[in-house]
């Protein structure tokens, strides 16, 4: 984000969460500038760290990272694509950095949401004016889809834009709790998308074997 930061002047803000447990944030923070802000203190998990950055991000589009996530974009290309869509949601392309090599993975289309979402939510930029709510902690891996799907549904205009804005590796979630991914997606496409019971078997046979799939690339095979 250093570079990005640095490009965009004061145009973009970093609000970095930490759930106080990194000693070396606030000095990462300090050394960076005025544009970043720290929230360090205790949290209950990923989905409350993002719903407390996303409280306090004061910019007209949000973009969420974990901590081993990567900016690829340029600030002359994100700021001309966000301009353009003001008032939608923005899918971008990414890079999954895997063992043996990494693969550039295009979005799909928004009408694929009935599946997953469209491309990884590294690579979502979401409007401020359209957020209503919040991420759900009742979901334990898949609130990002909940999300995105609630917005989906409502209405709001989603759009792709094919430039590969980050890079993140894989770590065997997908694989470890295959089994939970699978029960919270259902749950998306049951409560939100009102998709129909047999097209989400459809989806769960086609989750099962991207899961095979990204294991082993994360080992290598």
């Amino acid at each position: 984000m250093e570079t990005l930061l640095h490009e965009s002047g004061d145009s973009c803000e970093l609000v970095i969460v930490d759930g106080g447990m990194s000693p070396g944030t606030a000095r990462l923070v300090s050394d960076l500038g005025r544009s970043v802000r720290l929230i360090s203190e205790p949290d209950t998990g990923i989905y409350d760290a993002m719903n407390k950055g996303m409280a306090a991000a004061s910019g007209d589009h949000l973009w969420f990272l974990n901590g081993g996530d990567e900016s690829l974009v340029r600030w002359s290309q994100l700021s001309a694509v966000l301009d353009a869509h003001e008032a939608a949601v923005i899918l971008g392309d990414f890079v999954l950095a895997a063992a043996t090599r990494d693969q550039t993975r295009a979005s799909r289309p928004a009408r694929s949401m009935w599946h997953a979402l469209p491309t990884s939510h590294q690579a979502i930029f979401y409007p401020r004016a359209a957020i209503t709510g919040r991420y759900d902690q009742s979901f334990r891996v898949a609130a990002d889809y909940d999300f995105t799907a609630r917005l989906y549904a409502s209405g709001v205009p989603f759009v792709v834009e094919h430039i590969v804005v980050a890079r993140f590796h894989l770590d065997g979630t997908s694989t470890q709790h295959g089994k939970l991914i699978g029960a919270e997606a259902r749950r998306v496409q049951r409560e939100t998308l009102s998709v129909h019971p047999a097209v989400s078997v459809v989806s769960g046979l086609r989750h099962r074997a991207a899961r095979r799939y990204r294991s082993i690339l994360s080992r290598g095979h």
